[in-house]
């Protein structure tokens, strides 16, 4: 009887103890809310703790909203996809039952904002709302935060909330990154202490690699809304031209010490391309953010740093869209609570409640203001529609008939963005090059949507010298694909409203000789990885030739693949199924073949044509590398190829099996970390054959320690990282970079806002006084660091190198021109062998983007890409990141030809040095 009453008590006490708990969580979070909902459950009533005690779950997060719409007929769940990881993307619309009712109804008529022609939406009519929370993984407040809005919006029946449901469509993304979310939030749940610790080096608040910042691949989804590479960011761009919203928040975290950041930025990071009206509507919503934190005494910050720039993050590319946009960026604690520099440790709840108080005055804002929003949207398609018909260029064409599949791929980029796409009516020639009709492509710059098609194919004028991230972003530099600007409108053919990729066939049906694939299209390689991964025996062709065949005469360039019949492991006719599954799956035509002897040029059987060895990669893969490139390459190898790349923790390769491996990558990174043990293997392993391929840093480390016999030129400018590059044993000079050039420059989220980037303008201008002043070496005010020192880096700038396409590396590309992103500091001098120097950049390489003036003559002449040899084996060297956020495909396929040719680039273009 006692020890029932004991726990009757124990229960009741609990039961006291939780509603307490859940009282102050809404008495924190909700001071004003009057009437709440009981029926309703609270967060932490469903999760079974605090909200800002604990970090939520990706799982947990979609249940919870799952239960509100249960619950409540304000909320409303939809699946817009999955992750890599297998997470579900959702996205929880919320507003009054009536406007539900009517959703599409409601839809279709926002989206006549896009027509010009058409008048501006009443302002009776919903305001359209997205808030988007956590795209970096491990910024985790904001997803706690989407759980006490839902809540909120589904609990309360506060006059002013009913208001805003009946006056808003409001979506909620709770976690836009649910993998990245998963890993920081295991993280931070095995190392939570009880009760907390706030020092900052406690293991709770030092992520380990490659933290939760990035998605599966590692790739930072707020540098993907334009590039849509990873499977994430496409569910949500085609969610966002479902709605195009008037209003979208990006909510981030910052440094711990930093206090809360919400736009305007500085005007000088403004777009070139936006209309200031814009960013005016944008200031009118800010002072209601203002408003809100100074109601609860928090600070804030504006106009300093933060980039408002390209449509690259999640709070720009709705700009593109005439929405107001804005990032919002509260400091993190990294954990429960942590120490800062104000005195006042940080605790998670109180990053919560500053997020969730600007949400519910953003909401506030766009209901009071909606009328102003509606036609600043308005007029903005109009403005961009002005735009595109007073620009010089009329239309953009493009297309290559030998490429069908970038081609395609291009084109479903566009489609995604809502580009008006038609069909090449008739063939086109225009500086020189011949664009076919039926195989290229017409975009008209007369659209209301012409701003983004400003974005992916024009070069950008800025006009200032300090930005955080990529000043060069225009895509169609990225694939390599071949386009050209028409001063007059083309003669249109139908709209294009899908991709048409060709099915895939073995022309000429089953040969007793031979079949052949030209390798100049983008899945050349795919399809020539699927067939050794079947066991078949492929040569490639190092010279040209053209063949006769059932269908006539055809030419077939370098790097042409060639499968003989006889000398394979499996039959004719396995052989014959094989292809025509590879040529299924790629979209490519084999061609079959009945004789050896070519019209043209080398014969079949010519030494000239050489068996390619499937490769077997490793990959160097954790602290140490830098995992954005570590990751870039896995995507590519695993989407791309279906190839299973190894990766191994730098701390294995001591007790690794090496021999196990054809290639070995080695993103750029710090590798001083290894013995000499460790190199000496390396050393050894690529001198008994095996290909060592390296990016930007890992390429000075592998001449630096002697694996590859090339020359690092020191650096007059910083990279990405904020680094100038370090001296090298091998440097051509021995004069260290000036001091004030090593300066370091915190990155985006470092703490409070740091570095900006420049502009192709200011190359061509005069420096001021102070700037003449400083390159002497003159005193310089304290204020004027960040503005010096930043102006001195390469943050993503677009060069231009020519390319030897005989080299096999270029196998299957065309042209000589080559664009590449630069973000490092890596500057290799060409090679003594004058046949290995693949790619060189150009003397006035500069492209797109800014780049400072004491970068030109460090990059101008340098080599961009190096195949250098050792014993029998060869290295690689990229002096930048071929695979840069995943949608650099022209350099990205030189990366992926160097798996298949690199160890068969001997002779004397590549196998023998030349004396020195």
């Amino acid at each position: 009887m006692k020890t029932t009453y004991k726990i009757t008590s124990l229960l009741f006490g609990l039961l006291l103890f939780t509603v307490h708990i859940t009282s102050a969580q809404n008495n924190y979070y909700f001071p004003k809310a009057q009437v709440l909902d009981s029926k309703i459950p609270t967060p932490e009533q469903f999760l079974g703790y605090p909200i800002g005690s604990f970090y939520t779950r990706h799982d947990q997060v979609v249940a919870y909203f799952r239960e509100l719409a249960r619950v409540s007929n304000r909320i409303h769940v939809q699946s817009i996809g999955h992750t890599y990881e297998n997470r579900e993307q959702i996205i929880a619309t919320i507003t009054s039952p009536e406007n539900f009712g009517r959703l599409d109804q409601i839809r279709q008529e926002h989206l006549n904002q896009i027509d010009p022609a058409k008048p501006v939406i009443g302002s009776s009519a919903p305001v359209i709302i997205d808030l988007g929370y956590g795209v970096h993984g491990n910024e985790t407040s904001s997803t706690e935060v989407s759980l006490l809005v839902g809540y909120y919006l589904a609990a309360s029946n506060d006059p002013e909330t009913l208001k805003w449901l009946q006056e808003s469509v409001i979506f909620i993304d709770p976690s836009l990154n649910p993998d990245g979310r998963d890993r920081a939030a295991n993280w931070h749940n095995a190392f939570h202490s009880n009760p907390p610790v706030a020092d900052p080096i406690d293991k709770e608040h030092q992520e380990g690699w490659p933290m939760g910042r990035t998605n599966h691949y590692y790739t930072d989804l707020n540098r993907d809304w334009l590039n849509l590479v990873q499977v994430e960011s496409r569910n949500r761009v085609a969610f966002f031209h479902q709605w195009y919203p008037n209003v979208q928040i990006d909510f981030h975290e910052q440094g711990t010490s930093a206090t809360y950041y919400f736009e305007p930025t500085p005007k000088s990071h403004y777009s070139p391309i936006i209309p200031q009206f814009l960013y005016d509507e944008g200031i009118v919503l800010a002072k209601y953010n203002a408003q809100a934190l100074d109601d609860i005494g928090s600070l804030y910050f504006t106009k300093e740093g933060y980039d408002n720039l390209s449509p690259i993050y999640g709070s720009t590319y709705p700009k593109f869209y005439g929405a107001v946009a804005a990032t919002y960026e509260q400091a993190s604690s990294r954990g429960i609570v942590q120490e800062s520099t104000n005195g006042i440790p940080l605790t998670f709840a109180f990053s919560i409640r500053n997020h969730l108080t600007t949400s519910f005055s953003t909401i506030r804002a766009s209901v009071a203001e909606k009328a102003g929003l509606f036609k600043t949207q308005k007029d903005f398609f109009k403005y961009a529609l002005d735009q595109g018909q007073k620009s010089a260029t009329k239309a953009y064409v493009f297309g290559d008939a030998k490429d069908v599949n970038l081609t395609q791929k291009f084109l479903g980029l566009l489609l995604q963005h809502r580009i008006k796409v038609y069909q090449l009516a008739d063939n086109v020639s225009q500086d020189g090059k011949a664009f076919q009709k039926g195989k290229a492509y017409v975009v008209p710059s007369d659209q209301p949507n012409y701003l983004i098609v400003h974005s992916i194919f024009e070069e950008n004028a800025l006009t200032d010298s300090i930005y955080y991230d990529n000043t060069g972003w225009s895509i169609i530099h990225a694939y390599g694909l071949k386009y050209a600007r028409l001063a007059a409108p083309a003669v249109k053919g139908a709209l294009v409203t899908s991709i048409d990729l060709p099915q895939g066939t073995v022309e000429g049906g089953k040969s007793n000789l031979a079949y052949l694939l030209n390798y100049s299209d983008y899945n050349a390689s795919r399809a020539l990885y699927h067939l050794l991964t079947k066991q078949i025996l492929v040569r490639a062709a190092f010279k040209s030739f053209t063949a006769g065949t059932g269908l006539g005469k055809r030419s077939f360039g370098s790097g042409s693949l060639v499968i003989p019949v006889v000398g394979q492991t499996v039959s004719p006719d396995s052989l014959y199924k094989a292809l025509q599954e590879v040529a299924t799956d790629t979209h490519l035509n084999f061609t079959a073949v009945s004789t050896g002897y070519s019209l043209e040029g080398i014969d079949l059987g010519s030494s000239n044509i050489r068996a390619i060895k499937k490769p077997e990669v490793a990959l160097a893969f954790g602290q140490g590398v830098t995992a954005s490139e570590a990751g870039q390459v896995w995507f590519l190898l695993n989407q791309q190829l279906d190839l299973p790349v190894a990766k191994i923790d730098p701390a294995s390769f001591q007790r690794a099996d090496l021999s196990r491996y054809t290639v070995l990558v080695l993103p750029g990174g710090a590798y001083n970390a290894w013995d000499k043990a460790t190199v000496d293997k390396i050393k050894d392993w690529v001198s008994n054959g095996g290909t060592l391929i390296t990016f930007q840093t890992a390429s000075a480390w592998a001449i630096e320690h002697g694996i590859a016999n090339e020359k690092v030129v020191p650096a007059t400018f910083g990279g990405r990282d904020g680094n100038v590059q370090p001296q090298t044993v091998n440097a051509v000079a021995n004069n260290a970079a000036p001091a004030e050039q090593q300066a370091q420059l915190g990155s985006r989220r470092a703490g409070a806002p740091t570095t900006k980037t420049a502009s192709a303008d200011s190359l061509h201008q005069a420096p001021s006084a102070g700037r003449r002043r400083s390159e002497a070496g003159g005193r310089l005010d304290f204020a004027r660091q960040e503005e010096v020192e930043g102006a001195k880096r390469v943050n993503g700038a677009i060069f231009q190198a020519d390319l030897d396409i005989t080299n096999p590396l270029a196998f299957g590309i065309t042209t000589r021109k080559l664009f590449i992103n630069k973000n490092g500091a890596t500057i290799l001098q060409p090679s003594a062998n004058r046949y290995t120097t693949v790619a060189q950049y150009n003397a006035k390489p500069f492209v797109n983007g800014y780049a400072p003036r004491e970068s030109l003559n460090s990059i101008a002449n340098s080599a961009a890409i190096i195949l250098s040899s050792s014993g029998r084996g060869k290295i690689v060297l990229f002096a930048d990141d071929p695979t840069y956020r995943g949608y650099w495909l022209g350099t990205s396929r030189l990366f992926i030809n160097s798996l298949f040719f690199a160890n068969l680039a001997g002779g004397r273009a590549g196998g023998q040095q030349e004396e020195q």
